[in-house]
């Protein structure tokens, strides 16, 4: 078990605490940590936790996971020991996958997340539609993100930064790539999809076919962009999630 607990209020509220407040748990895409949702803003009643996984920006000392099972189990054991109130799940990419996993995982123990919200990833029973990257030469690796449309070739001028993107998003990828789907009877909460309308990793159907995995409400939500829109279209995004909460 971690020593470091994994998420903390992305915003302190005056007047709202964490025994009162709608708590949101926001995971992260590959290559990324906790400060890419800095800028994401919610209603005063919802407390954002923006996940830290290991091996990045401020926990960059600490050994990388490369396993959905180990991220979620920690994670699980730590929701369950933190937050009070049934949590909501935000995930884009591979934090899709996490937060449905983590669904599952809460689901069992009889702690089911009051929505799911799942963005820019396939629903977690398709098979790979695209080649395996996570073990390409680094030359390779590297033109790879960029065609998913990351910028990595941004970090050369920088060879220290440049390995250190490398290394969290190749780790990253494998925990995606080697992911085997275990069949379920669907989450008792709402699932709520969000795609781009150009992203060259995932296709709308892909989104939808999320629709399988509920037992509840099922909606999507279409944006313009490549495969990192939900930066550009945070405001947007964030309106929702408060609207369905």
């Amino acid at each position: 078990m971690s020593s470091r607990q994994w998420f903390a209020p992305a915003a302190v509220i005056d007047g709202v605490t964490t025994t009162t407040a709608v708590p949101l748990l926001l995971v992260p895409h590959a290559g990324a940590g906790a400060s890419s949702f800095a800028r994401w803003t919610f209603p005063a009643w919802l407390t954002a936790h923006s996940v830290q996984l290991p091996g990045r920006e401020g926990a960059a000392a600490e050994p990388l996971l490369r396993e959905i099972h180990s991220i979620v189990a920690e994670l699980a054991a730590q929701v369950e020991r933190s937050l009070d109130n049934p949590v909501a799940l935000y995930g884009h990419s591979m934090g899709a996958l996490v937060a449905f996993e983590l669904a599952r995982a809460l689901t069992d123990t009889g702690s089911p997340p009051r929505h799911l919200f799942v963005s820019g990833r396939r629903a977690p029973h398709l098979p790979a539609s695209r080649r395996t990257v996570h073990r390409l030469p680094e030359t390779q690796f590297v033109d790879a993100l960029e065609e998913m449309g990351g910028t990595p070739r941004a970090t050369q001028r920088s060879a220290s930064l440049l390995r250190y993107t490398v290394k969290v998003s190749r780790a990253d990828l494998e925990v995606c790539e080697t992911y085997s789907y275990r069949t379920h009877g669907g989450l008792p909460c709402p699932i709520t999809g969000f795609h781009a309308q150009n992203d060259p990793v995932v296709d709308p159907d892909e989104i939808t076919a999320w629709s399988r995995h509920t037992n509840a409400a099922f909606a999507t939500h279409s944006f313009t962009g490549g495969h990192f829109f939900h930066q550009n279209h945070r405001n947007a995004i964030a309106a929702i999630i408060g609207a369905a909460l």
